[in-house]
């Protein structure tokens, strides 16, 4: 996978292929990657989901949407679908056929975190997980999720597990 001199850096403490494999993405799965960026979170889940897997790019950036099908395009990915759109209109997802929602480092972007649940609740299949990893804001970097807010947005999800909240949080939303 080929990556910029910034993701090459962020690859240092976050390589992007451990980390998509830690919060369950998995050969044959169906993954939606809401708020994806440039792109990095996308192609490897590509990749580890394989020709019998799928994976939804969602991104509201035009710049970064074409970026990332021009990624993918580059990597001769036939398994991706971008989607140039926000988490709160998934409606190019049919509903239940998603097995893990990835939210890594936007879910402080939604402009609206109940819609975006709720679309997310509706394209996860029963059993599917929506995983959201954030930073809390802080002193030099002043955007992000607070650990209540993942409380908020637990309401409707069969389980929620809170995995960390210090510097970030994670947190593990079961369908």
């Amino acid at each position: 996978m080929k990556m910029s001199l910034g993701e090459r850096f962020r690859a240092q403490f976050q390589e992007p292929f451990s980390s998509v494999r830690k919060v369950g993405v998995r050969e044959g799965q169906t993954v939606a990657d809401i708020g994806a960026g440039h792109g990095y979170f996308t192609v490897p889940a590509a990749l580890i989901v394989g020709e019998s897997g799928f994976v939804y790019s969602v991104e509201p950036d035009r710049t970064r949407s074409e970026r990332i099908a021009t990624r993918v395009a580059s990597e001769g990915l036939r398994n991706v679908k971008v989607l140039n759109t926000g988490a709160e209109r998934l409606s190019d997802i049919p509903s239940e056929t998603v097995d893990l929602a990835l939210s890594a480092f936007t879910l402080h972007h939604f402009h609206d975190a109940k819609a975006a649940k709720d679309e997310v609740k509706r394209i996860l299949r029963k059993g599917g997980v929506f995983y959201v990893w954030d930073r809390v804001p802080g002193t030099i970097i002043r955007h992000g999720t607070r650990p209540e807010r993942l409380h908020e947005i637990a309401e409707g999800f069969s389980n929620f597990e809170l995995l960390a909240a210090g510097r970030s949080v994670r947190a593990r939303y079961t369908k």
